[in-house]
Protein backbone atom coordinates (compact mmCIF):
# COMPACT_ATOMS: atom_id res chain seq x y z
CA UNK A 1 0.00 0.00 0.00
CA UNK A 2 1.38 3.41 -1.01
CA UNK A 3 1.92 6.42 1.18
CA UNK A 4 -0.49 9.29 0.53
CA UNK A 5 -0.82 12.80 1.93
CA UNK A 6 -3.28 15.61 1.20
CA UNK A 7 -2.00 19.18 1.58
CA UNK A 8 -4.05 22.33 1.05
CA UNK A 9 -2.38 25.37 -0.47
CA UNK A 10 0.75 24.00 -2.16
CA UNK A 11 1.33 26.80 -4.67
CA UNK A 12 3.71 28.75 -2.44
CA UNK A 13 5.18 29.03 1.05
CA UNK A 14 4.89 26.31 3.65
CA UNK A 15 2.65 24.11 1.52
CA UNK A 16 4.99 24.25 -1.47
CA UNK A 17 8.06 23.42 0.60
CA UNK A 18 6.30 20.63 2.49
CA UNK A 19 5.23 19.15 -0.84
CA UNK A 20 8.85 18.99 -1.94
CA UNK A 21 10.15 17.41 1.25
CA UNK A 22 7.37 14.84 1.64
CA UNK A 23 7.57 13.94 -2.04
CA UNK A 24 11.30 13.39 -1.60
CA UNK A 25 10.50 11.00 1.28
CA UNK A 26 8.39 8.84 -1.01
CA UNK A 27 4.86 10.09 -0.38
CA UNK A 28 2.29 10.62 -3.10
CA UNK A 29 1.03 14.16 -2.57
CA UNK A 30 -2.46 15.37 -3.40
CA UNK A 31 -2.06 19.13 -3.25
CA UNK A 32 -4.72 21.78 -3.58
CA UNK A 33 -4.17 24.83 -5.80
CA UNK A 34 -6.59 27.49 -6.95
CA UNK A 35 -5.16 28.08 -10.41
CA UNK A 36 -4.75 25.68 -13.31
CA UNK A 37 -1.44 27.35 -14.15
CA UNK A 38 -0.06 26.40 -10.72
CA UNK A 39 -1.30 22.84 -11.17
CA UNK A 40 0.51 22.66 -14.50
CA UNK A 41 3.78 24.01 -13.08
CA UNK A 42 3.76 21.64 -10.12
CA UNK A 43 2.86 18.64 -12.26
CA UNK A 44 5.83 19.45 -14.47
CA UNK A 45 8.08 19.74 -11.40
CA UNK A 46 6.75 16.49 -9.95
CA UNK A 47 5.70 14.26 -12.86
CA UNK A 48 5.37 11.27 -10.51
CA UNK A 49 3.61 10.93 -7.16
CA UNK A 50 1.90 14.32 -7.30
CA UNK A 51 -1.74 14.96 -8.11
CA UNK A 52 -3.08 18.52 -8.17
CA UNK A 53 -6.53 19.13 -6.72
CA UNK A 54 -7.87 22.33 -8.24
CA UNK A 55 -10.21 24.11 -5.86
CA UNK A 56 -10.52 27.12 -3.59
CA UNK A 57 -10.93 26.10 0.05
CA UNK A 58 -13.87 28.52 0.25
CA UNK A 59 -15.72 26.50 -2.40
CA UNK A 60 -16.77 23.31 -0.65
CA UNK A 61 -18.61 21.96 -3.69
CA UNK A 62 -15.40 22.15 -5.71
CA UNK A 63 -13.40 20.68 -2.81
CA UNK A 64 -15.81 17.75 -2.52
CA UNK A 65 -15.62 17.13 -6.25
CA UNK A 66 -11.81 17.21 -6.21
CA UNK A 67 -11.69 14.88 -3.20
CA UNK A 68 -13.52 12.18 -5.16
CA UNK A 69 -10.29 11.46 -7.01
CA UNK A 70 -8.48 10.80 -3.73
CA UNK A 71 -11.25 8.46 -2.58
CA UNK A 72 -11.11 6.60 -5.90
CA UNK A 73 -7.33 6.08 -5.69
CA UNK A 74 -6.77 5.59 -1.95
CA UNK A 75 -8.14 3.33 0.76
CA UNK A 76 -6.53 5.58 3.34
CA UNK A 77 -4.27 8.62 3.62
CA UNK A 78 -1.36 9.02 6.02
CA UNK A 79 -2.03 12.67 6.75
CA UNK A 80 -4.14 15.69 5.97
CA UNK A 81 -2.16 18.92 6.25
CA UNK A 82 -4.44 21.95 6.55
CA UNK A 83 -2.09 24.67 5.36
CA UNK A 84 -4.07 27.09 3.17
CA UNK A 85 -4.45 30.47 4.82
CA UNK A 86 -4.34 34.25 4.48
CA UNK A 87 -3.45 37.15 6.78
CA UNK A 88 -5.72 40.19 7.08
CA UNK A 89 -3.96 43.03 8.95
CA UNK A 90 -5.35 46.17 10.51
CA UNK A 91 -7.13 47.55 13.58
CA UNK A 92 -10.05 45.35 14.61
CA UNK A 93 -12.15 48.50 14.87
CA UNK A 94 -11.76 49.31 11.17
CA UNK A 95 -11.33 45.98 9.34
CA UNK A 96 -14.42 45.67 7.17
CA UNK A 97 -16.90 42.85 7.63
CA UNK A 98 -16.11 41.24 4.28
CA UNK A 99 -12.39 40.96 5.08
CA UNK A 100 -13.13 39.70 8.59
CA UNK A 101 -15.44 36.99 7.27
CA UNK A 102 -12.98 35.98 4.53
CA UNK A 103 -10.23 35.58 7.14
CA UNK A 104 -12.43 33.35 9.30
CA UNK A 105 -13.71 31.32 6.38
CA UNK A 106 -10.31 30.52 4.95
CA UNK A 107 -8.29 30.08 8.14
CA UNK A 108 -10.94 28.39 10.25
CA UNK A 109 -14.22 27.31 8.65
CA UNK A 110 -12.56 25.74 5.63
CA UNK A 111 -10.31 23.66 7.90
CA UNK A 112 -13.40 22.06 9.42
CA UNK A 113 -15.01 21.51 6.02
CA UNK A 114 -11.88 20.00 4.44
CA UNK A 115 -11.12 17.88 7.51
CA UNK A 116 -14.63 16.44 7.59
CA UNK A 117 -14.38 15.69 3.86
CA UNK A 118 -11.29 13.50 4.32
CA UNK A 119 -12.03 11.96 7.73
CA UNK A 120 -13.23 8.63 6.25
CA UNK A 121 -9.78 8.17 4.65
CA UNK A 122 -8.09 9.05 7.94
CA UNK A 123 -9.91 6.40 9.92
CA UNK A 124 -13.57 7.17 10.64
CA UNK A 125 -15.09 5.00 7.89
CA UNK A 126 -16.90 1.93 9.25
CA UNK A 127 -14.95 -0.34 6.87
CA UNK A 128 -11.61 1.42 7.42
CA UNK A 129 -8.60 -0.87 7.53
CA UNK A 130 -5.00 -0.08 8.32
CA UNK A 131 -3.26 2.53 10.44
CA UNK A 132 -5.26 5.70 11.16
CA UNK A 133 -3.94 8.88 9.58
CA UNK A 134 -3.00 12.22 11.11
CA UNK A 135 -4.34 15.74 10.87
CA UNK A 136 -1.76 18.53 10.94
CA UNK A 137 -3.08 22.07 11.22
CA UNK A 138 -0.72 24.89 10.33
CA UNK A 139 -1.55 27.41 13.02
CA UNK A 140 0.70 30.27 14.19
CA UNK A 141 2.24 31.79 17.27
CA UNK A 142 -0.44 34.43 16.66
CA UNK A 143 -2.86 31.76 17.85
CA UNK A 144 -1.12 31.80 21.23
CA UNK A 145 -0.45 35.51 21.71
CA UNK A 146 -2.65 38.31 20.38
CA UNK A 147 -1.15 41.66 19.47
CA UNK A 148 -2.68 44.88 18.10
CA UNK A 149 -3.26 45.25 14.35
CA UNK A 150 -2.84 41.53 13.84
CA UNK A 151 -6.14 40.80 15.55
CA UNK A 152 -8.25 39.30 12.79
CA UNK A 153 -5.50 36.83 11.91
CA UNK A 154 -4.88 36.11 15.61
CA UNK A 155 -8.57 35.45 16.25
CA UNK A 156 -8.70 32.96 13.38
CA UNK A 157 -5.62 31.15 14.66
CA UNK A 158 -6.77 31.15 18.31
CA UNK A 159 -9.98 29.51 17.11
CA UNK A 160 -7.96 27.03 15.03
CA UNK A 161 -6.03 26.09 18.19
CA UNK A 162 -9.35 25.32 19.89
CA UNK A 163 -10.60 23.39 16.87
CA UNK A 164 -7.40 21.34 16.90
CA UNK A 165 -7.93 20.46 20.57
CA UNK A 166 -11.57 19.49 19.99
CA UNK A 167 -10.77 17.28 17.00
CA UNK A 168 -7.86 15.67 18.85
CA UNK A 169 -10.09 14.73 21.77
CA UNK A 170 -13.07 13.65 19.70
CA UNK A 171 -11.08 11.62 17.16
CA UNK A 172 -9.01 9.81 19.74
CA UNK A 173 -11.50 6.94 19.62
CA UNK A 174 -10.42 6.31 16.01
CA UNK A 175 -6.71 6.55 16.74
CA UNK A 176 -6.38 9.71 14.62
CA UNK A 177 -3.68 12.04 15.95
CA UNK A 178 -4.34 15.79 15.55
CA UNK A 179 -1.40 18.19 15.78
CA UNK A 180 -0.93 21.96 15.60
CA UNK A 181 2.23 23.54 14.21
CA UNK A 182 2.71 27.14 15.35
CA UNK A 183 5.30 28.98 13.24
CA UNK A 184 6.63 32.38 14.09
CA UNK A 185 7.99 34.55 11.25
CA UNK A 186 8.76 32.32 8.26
CA UNK A 187 10.19 33.40 4.90
CA UNK A 188 6.95 33.13 2.93
CA UNK A 189 4.81 35.59 0.98
CA UNK A 190 1.86 35.62 3.41
CA UNK A 191 2.87 38.90 5.06
CA UNK A 192 4.63 40.39 2.06
CA UNK A 193 1.27 40.35 0.28
CA UNK A 194 0.19 43.01 2.78
CA UNK A 195 2.81 45.59 1.81
CA UNK A 196 1.09 48.99 1.40
CA UNK A 197 -2.19 47.56 2.73
CA UNK A 198 -2.19 49.89 5.73
CA UNK A 199 -2.88 52.92 3.53
CA UNK A 200 -6.58 52.11 3.84
CA UNK A 201 -6.35 53.15 7.50
CA UNK A 202 -4.71 56.52 6.83
CA UNK A 203 -7.65 58.46 8.28
CA UNK A 204 -7.78 56.47 11.54
CA UNK A 205 -6.22 57.20 14.92
CA UNK A 206 -3.88 54.24 14.44
CA UNK A 207 -2.05 55.40 11.34
CA UNK A 208 0.82 56.94 13.30
CA UNK A 209 1.82 53.35 14.14
CA UNK A 210 0.62 51.61 10.99
CA UNK A 211 2.61 53.83 8.62
CA UNK A 212 5.69 51.87 9.67
CA UNK A 213 4.09 48.57 8.66
CA UNK A 214 6.01 48.13 5.40
CA UNK A 215 9.36 48.46 7.15
CA UNK A 216 8.22 46.12 9.93
CA UNK A 217 7.09 43.48 7.44
CA UNK A 218 10.34 43.73 5.48
CA UNK A 219 12.50 43.51 8.62
CA UNK A 220 10.47 40.58 9.92
CA UNK A 221 10.95 38.73 6.64
CA UNK A 222 14.71 39.31 6.77
CA UNK A 223 14.98 37.82 10.26
CA UNK A 224 12.52 34.99 9.66
CA UNK A 225 13.26 31.27 9.67
CA UNK A 226 13.60 29.57 6.28
CA UNK A 227 10.40 27.76 5.36
CA UNK A 228 12.27 24.44 5.50
CA UNK A 229 12.24 24.65 9.32
CA UNK A 230 8.48 24.26 9.29
CA UNK A 231 8.62 21.48 6.70
CA UNK A 232 11.03 19.54 8.91
CA UNK A 233 8.50 19.75 11.76
CA UNK A 234 5.71 18.64 9.42
CA UNK A 235 7.76 15.57 8.46
CA UNK A 236 8.27 14.81 12.15
CA UNK A 237 4.52 15.06 12.75
CA UNK A 238 3.85 12.66 9.89
CA UNK A 239 6.45 10.04 10.81
CA UNK A 240 7.06 10.16 14.56
CA UNK A 241 5.30 7.39 16.46
CA UNK A 242 4.25 9.65 19.32
CA UNK A 243 4.30 13.26 18.13
CA UNK A 244 3.57 16.11 20.50
CA UNK A 245 0.18 17.79 20.27
CA UNK A 246 1.73 21.11 19.20
CA UNK A 247 5.06 22.43 17.97
CA UNK A 248 6.25 26.05 18.12
CA UNK A 249 8.63 27.00 15.30
CA UNK A 250 10.31 30.15 16.61
CA UNK A 251 13.84 31.41 17.26
CA UNK A 252 12.97 32.10 20.90
CA UNK A 253 10.39 29.39 21.53
CA UNK A 254 11.07 29.08 25.26
CA UNK A 255 10.83 32.83 25.90
CA UNK A 256 7.73 33.03 23.74
CA UNK A 257 6.06 30.28 25.79
CA UNK A 258 6.70 32.30 28.94
CA UNK A 259 5.24 35.45 27.39
CA UNK A 260 2.20 33.66 25.99
CA UNK A 261 1.39 31.42 28.95
CA UNK A 262 2.82 32.79 32.18
CA UNK A 263 3.17 36.56 32.03
CA UNK A 264 0.29 38.42 33.75
CA UNK A 265 -2.02 40.10 31.27
CA UNK A 266 -1.31 43.64 32.48
CA UNK A 267 2.44 43.12 32.30
CA UNK A 268 2.15 41.67 28.82
CA UNK A 269 -0.05 44.62 27.80
CA UNK A 270 2.69 46.95 29.04
CA UNK A 271 5.41 45.18 27.05
CA UNK A 272 3.33 45.24 23.87
CA UNK A 273 2.41 48.91 24.29
CA UNK A 274 6.06 49.77 24.91
CA UNK A 275 7.10 47.97 21.74
CA UNK A 276 4.41 49.73 19.72
CA UNK A 277 5.32 53.14 21.10
CA UNK A 278 8.88 52.59 19.85
CA UNK A 279 7.55 51.63 16.44
CA UNK A 280 9.24 48.24 16.45
CA UNK A 281 6.43 45.94 15.50
CA UNK A 282 2.76 45.34 14.94
CA UNK A 283 2.88 41.56 15.05
CA UNK A 284 4.76 39.05 17.25
CA UNK A 285 8.32 38.25 16.09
Amino acid sequence: MGKHIVITGVSTGIGRDALGLLHQKGYHIYGSVRKKADAKLLTKAYPQRFTPLIFDVQDQAAATQAAKLVFEECDRIDALINNAGIAVPGPLQFVNEEDFEKQMDINLKSVRRITNTFLPLLGTATDFKGKPGRIINISSISGLLSVPFNGVYSISKHALESMTDVYRRELRRYGIKVIAIEPGPIKTKIWGKNLNSMEQFVDTDYYDILQNANKIIENTEKNAFPVSRTSDVILKCVTKKHPKTRYIVHKNAFIFKIFANYLPDKLLDWFINRALSKGKRHRPV
